[in-house]
């Protein structure tokens, strides 16, 4: 994998795909989003939604082989459901419970638990951990959904896209990351492609500054349409929203069209000066350099000199990839807004006002998003799916399913 993660803690966004490996939550999502039971085996709540029992799943183990508790259960929720009341009880048949209380009604608390509260309960224990180095994971013997397929997985950090292909190609490993150039190279030599949802948000940052000209001026001049079918191998979705359509509903909303007159008519209201900036972006990223390079192409039909520069920690604007961490659409607003530098959106109750925090956090052009693209991997063709996806929506690994021809599933 590219990313190369210090810790293998949930709250790390490099540690995203890994998480699945190790830890579990009360509640699950599926792929169409419905919450589904995971460490809590069932649950229910009053009419109000302000009170929730959750009732654990019986004989699960932590991977130190200690029994999972209600009393573990509320320690780990503690910190990460602020403002509510978290306490044990026991059910009925004397299975551990936990009780969830606020004085406001909680009607989107499961989506909440799918996201907080990780418990080390997953199909894998993790075994060795060199931080930005790799990690490795032995089978769960004892885990509650039945002991996985694979013996190990070794995983290897900070490896770039085209070195991963390689070693896939070699037989060195036989599940890499790929970019949308490499699909077919990928698939013409047999290997299978796992995709996630569009859940990738390509966007440039920009410092901040108080003419926001400029960078209404650059977004105006770039062509998406363009990128997307030749650079992006029409993978993913053009877009200047932030949050995906899949997901809001009204990313459409925002146009992407490119508006050339409208961009050269801004920049020579500019003095001289202020036609010039600085574009990076980190190599690692998934076809960073000719995006980059497409985007200052575009800035100079518009009269912008664009230079870029690759990571340079002073450019005046960052081509950056950030990923969806949350099914929910206001936390993953919130997040998207925090990892861009952006100013924390208003709540939101409904699809109007979440769209009306979405619309004032780019008002100014300190964020234009450019694409939603998928997490992609590749597979060699001994590695074989038993049943389920082999990457969430979200573009986790659910490796449990997984096995290797030659062996028995």
């Amino acid at each position: 994998m590219r990313a190369a993660p210090a810790s293998l803690d949930p709250a790390t966004p490099d540690a995203a795909p890994l998480t699945s490996l190790v830890f579990e939550t009360l509640v699950r999502v599926d792929e169409a989003g419905a919450p589904q039971p995971c460490l809590a085996l069932s649950w229910q709540h009053d009419a109000t939604a302000k009170r929730w029992q959750f009732n654990l799943r019986p004989g699960t183990k932590l991977h130190d082989g200690s029994g999972l508790t209600a009393a573990t259960v509320v320690a780990a929720l503690e910190a990460a459901l602020p403002g509510v009341t978290i306490s044990a009880t026991a059910a009925a048949g004397n299975v551990d419970a936990v009780i969830i209380r606020a004085n406001h009604p909680m009607p989107d608390l499961l989506l909440d638990l799918a996201h907080n509260g990780w418990l080390d309960t997953g199909p894998f224990r993790q075994t060795a951990f060199e931080p930005g180095q790799r990690a490795e994971f032995a089978a769960n013997d004892d885990y509650w959904g039945g002991r996985p397929f694979l013996d190990a997985i070794n995983v290897q950090f900070g490896r770039g896209l085209r070195d991963q292909l390689a070693d896939l190609e070699l037989g060195k490993a036989d599940v890499v990351e790929a970019g949308p150039a490499d699909l077919h190279r990928a698939s013409s030599h047999g290997r299978t492609i796992w995709s996630s949802a569009a859940v990738s948000l390509v966007a440039l940052a920009f410092n901040p500054a108080p003419d926001a000209r400029p960078r209404e001026a650059l977004a105006l001049s770039i062509d998406r349409a363009a990128m997307h079918a030749v650079l992006l191998q029409k993978q993913g979705e053009p877009t200047a929203a932030l949050l995906p359509q899949w997901i809001s509903g009204y990313a459409f909303l925002f146009p992407t069209a490119q508006d050339l007159p409208r961009a050269r008519t801004l920049a020579n209201d500019l003095p001289p000066a202020a036609r010039a900036l600085t574009l990076t972006y980190d190599p690692a990223m998934r076809a960073a350099r000719p995006l980059a390079e497409r985007v200052a192409v575009n800035a100079r039909d518009a009269g912008i000199n664009v230079q870029v520069s690759p990571q340079n920690p002073h450019a005046d604007v960052r081509l950056v990839e950030v990923r969806l961490a949350s099914l929910d659409p206001e936390h993953a607003l919130a997040a998207l807004a925090a990892a861009l530098g952006l100013p924390a959106p208003a709540g939101s109750g409904s699809a109007a006002a979440l769209y009306e925090s979405e619309r004032k956090l780019l008002e100014d052009f300190r964020a234009v998003p450019l694409f939603q693209l998928p997490v992609l991997y590749a597979a060699s063709s001994r590695v074989r799916v038993y049943t389920g996806p082999p990457v969430t929506r979200l573009g986790d690994w659910r490796f449990e399913n997984l096995w290797l021809s030659g062996t028995a599933p």
